[in-house]
């Protein structure tokens, strides 16, 4: 019976280290909206890897990056010409360190987009918060209410609901009163969240969410 389950629950670097020392032939499809990846085992060995037009080790590289997505494993492997040959525990460590730097440059990118949006007129301040409440990146000030961990668990009752009554992922939530807003979005595996002023346009928001996530 094929597994299956999500990124968060199983990082792909423990998937990979139980499908090698099984050391049975296996396939694991993964995906992230619209991106889709593929490895292939046989003999306790990482054969294969493909993401997108990407393919061998800079596949494994790319899909390490990956901190949410979806997986199966099942034994449907197919026929593929071997494009591994680099032990997987070899790739792990490299394929690790490679992730690390990619996520503090894009902190850093976080961080400066964040802080050219709180110098516009009505916005009080914005933070970009890990699904486990760790701040990746902070323009909000002293002065800005909220633990970093309920802005993740308010938008996964949004979407749940949203689920329930077959609407669909919120695209984004906007909670408001005369003298403030509170924008919370998804961008990737983190939310966004931005405080503005009762009066304060969006546009900002929006163009900054923008930059954001094409990177």
């Amino acid at each position: 019976m094929p597994l299956t389950g999500t990124l968060r629950d199983l990082s792909l670097p423990n998937l990979v280290q139980v499908q090698c020392s099984e050391q049975t032939q296996a396939r694991v499809i993964l995906t992230r909206g619209t991106h889709q990846g593929m490895l292939v085992f046989a003999n306790g060995e990482l054969i294969y890897a493909s993401v997108d037009n990407l393919r061998g080790e800079n596949a494994v590289y790319e899909l390490l990056t990956w901190e949410e997505g979806d997986f199966r494993v099942d034994d449907q492997v197919p026929s593929v010409e071997r494009n591994i040959t680099t032990p997987w525990s070899a790739l792990l460590i490299e394929g690790l360190r490679r992730a690390d730097e990619a996520r503090a440059e894009r902190d850093k990118f976080l961080e400066t987009h964040l802080r050219a949006l709180k110098e516009k007129p009505g916005v009080r301040g914005a933070r970009v918060v890990r699904q486990d409440g760790v701040v990746r990146a902070d323009a909000a000030g002293e002065d800005i209410p909220g633990d970093p961990l309920t802005f993740g668990q308010v938008y996964a009752n949004v979407e749940q609901i949203q689920t329930l009554l077959n609407l669909g992922a919120p695209r984004q939530i906007i909670l408001s009163n005369p003298a403030e807003k509170l924008w919370i979005q998804k961008l990737q595996a983190d939310y966004f969240v931005c405080w503005l002023e009762g009066r304060a346009l969006l546009d900002p928001v929006k163009s900054t969410l923008q930059a954001l996530e094409t990177k």
